[in-house]
């Protein structure tokens, strides 16, 4: 009778230890461990000859040239936040408006270039896609599929 009791707590035990190795496990993979590392360069600002006051003068010139930034509408905040930093970066005002050479992503068919690291010169911004983020950018896909 107690070889039973020992049994049945030997197998409790591992069923705990691999219950908590689990939970351990999931916690890292969700908040640390790097999924994807998105790497965008911004490179040095080419005139487009379109007088301008301030940055925002020049990105409502992109808007009216049919450059729609609507897609961005409810993504998670990482996202935003990234795309507001490089967009600062690429699009500036001096006298005229500039736009920055911008690598790693095709603005066009929204494909990621799997870039290893920016040229000299060249600004550099990454986003870190953990666990987290993954599950933030799957919803938000999964709420703008038509």
């Amino acid at each position: 009778m107690k070889e039973r009791g020992l049994i049945g707590m030997i197998i409790l035990g591992m069923f705990g230890f691999l219950l908590i190795v689990g939970i351990g496990a999931g916690i890292y993979f969700y908040n640390f461990h790097v999924f994807k590392e998105i790497r965008i360069c911004v490179g040095e600002g080419e005139n487009t000859m379109f007088p301008c006051n301030t940055q925002e003068d020049c990105v409502n010139v992109m808007r009216e040239a049919d450059l729609d930034f609507s897609v961005l509408d409810g993504a998670p905040d990482f996202v935003v936040k990234n795309f507001n930093d490089i967009l600062e970066s690429a699009v500036y005002c001096e006298e005229s408006c500039f736009v920055g050479n911008v690598r790693g992503i095709d603005y066009e068919s929204g494909e990621i270039e799997g870039l290893e690291s920016c040229l000299d010169g060249e600004e550099e911004f990454v986003m870190e896609i953990r666990g987290k983020e993954g599950v933030e950018i799957l919803k938000w896909m999964k709420d703008n599929k038509d």
